[in-house]
């Protein structure tokens, strides 16, 4: 698992431990973020981290920071490793800190809201399958990811099971949903909303 673009192009990623862990396809990254365009100066939330991947890739690209969230601690460490592996390419002209990793569960939203710098500008998420519908749920019901991501733009990496989309159907505050295939994986992309605000 590589960079695919940006300062730090072509560096080598730790990978995650276990083997059935499933990081997001390169090819995938790569159509995805090509699809999002220019992300220089944007803000990056990422949830369920895993290896910390998307995150590190949007700060290749110029992203302004990057949170990642993962409960997990032997994945923590290797989004750590990752890290490390970035700053130590990353150009003398980068004088602020652009990095933060905060191990929670995604569901303790008062935890990690208060450690990000501002409020996201692009919001990723690739929960574990199994659980992946159920914490989607239970994430935007909660009032305080609305106000804490309000304007963001979502996108939330689909199971593989046949018919897994359809768990992700008229979710409540987003707008615009859409699904898009990157590659082999289909992502939902929405912007998030405050209840109350349609």
């Amino acid at each position: 698992m590589n960079i695919i673009s940006g300062f730090a192009r072509n560096l080598i990623l730790a990978d995650l431990p276990g083997s059935e862990i499933r990081p997001t396809s390169g090819r995938a990254r790569k159509a995805m973020f090509d699809s999002l365009g220019d992300i220089n100066g944007k803000k990056v939330l990422d949830l369920c981290s895993g290896s910390g991947a998307l995150a590190l890739e949007a700060v290749s690209r110029g992203a302004q920071w990057a949170v990642m969230v993962e409960k997990d601690p032997e994945h923590a460490g290797c989004i750590r490793e990752n890290c490390r592996r970035l700053n130590a390419v990353m150009p003398p002209t980068c004088t602020e800190e652009k990095l933060f990793i905060i191990q929670s569960d995604i569901l303790d939203i008062s935890v990690w809201a208060r450690q990000m710098p501002s409020v996201p500008d692009l919001i990723f998420a690739d929960p574990p399958y199994p659980v992946s519908a159920g914490l989607f749920r239970k994430l935007l019901t909660d009032r305080r990811f609305g106000i804490h991501c309000s304007g963001a733009k979502l996108i939330w990496e689909i199971p593989d099971t046949p018919g897994a989309a359809g768990e992700f159907i008229d979710p409540p505050n987003l707008t615009g949903m859409q699904f898009r295939r990157f590659g082999s994986t289909i992502f939902l992309l929405a912007g998030v909303i405050q209840a109350g605000d349609l």
